[in-house]
């Protein structure tokens, strides 16, 4: 049998999460589509020089990851003309509801809670896709899950009780550093944005 019939034989019960998490990374089918490509010539010639790929999946979402970042850092200096960058989807009236909740959910949680919580409860991800996307046990994100929700609903109880939108008590966790956070933010909002007008 030829490498890529094997390699193919492998993979094939992957490829439509990798289809998905490629459209979660770049919130865009075009770019989704290139980067899920990408990675599986990549895994190709790692299963080329290995031999044989043990956690298939991991191994696809690690491969796009990397990906994705060498292309974010390659194109980060591009600037976008005013006019095409009205025309990006996220760009409506429920963007600033949206990018609002996620920015107070990223003050009150790290940001591995963050993409647990939102995998899970937007993008209905399975809590061992979750795992095996994160390198973690399914007991470790059952967990998590857990004490986001009640850290999430103790806050919003306390804003509610005070009536204040944002809370003026020291946080037990500093925040995320503010670059990485309006990093993070911006991200995720494009990606819930893009996820709902589906």
């Amino acid at each position: 049998m030829r490498p890529w019939a094997e390699f193919e034989d492998v993979i094939t019960p992957h490829l439509n999460h990798l289809r998905t998490y490629c459209f979660y990374l770049t919130a865009s089918h075009w770019e989704a589509e290139d980067l899920r490509q990408e990675t599986l010539l990549r895994a190709f010639k790692h299963y080329r020089s290995k031999g044989d790929v043990q956690y298939p999946r991991s191994l696809l979402y690690k491969i796009a990851r990397n990906v994705y970042i060498d292309a974010y850092r390659r194109r980060r200096g591009i600037m976008v003309p005013i006019d095409e960058a009205g025309e990006q989807s996220y760009c409506d009236e429920n963007y600033a509801s949206v990018r609002g909740l996620l920015e107070w959910v990223t003050e009150h949680l790290s940001e591995r809670e963050v993409e647990m919580l939102l995998l899970a409860e937007v993008f209905r991800y399975s809590y061992q896709d979750i795992a095996d996307e994160l390198d973690c046990t399914v007991p470790a994100v059952k967990m998590v899950l857990h004490r986001s929700k009640q850290a999430l609903r103790k806050r919003g109880a306390q804003h509610k009780a005070t009536g204040e939108l944002i809370s003026l008590k020291p946080q037990l966790k500093p925040p995320m550093r503010m670059p990485r956070r309006s990093f993070v933010v911006d991200r995720w909002t494009r990606a819930v944005m893009n996820y709902e007008s589906r």
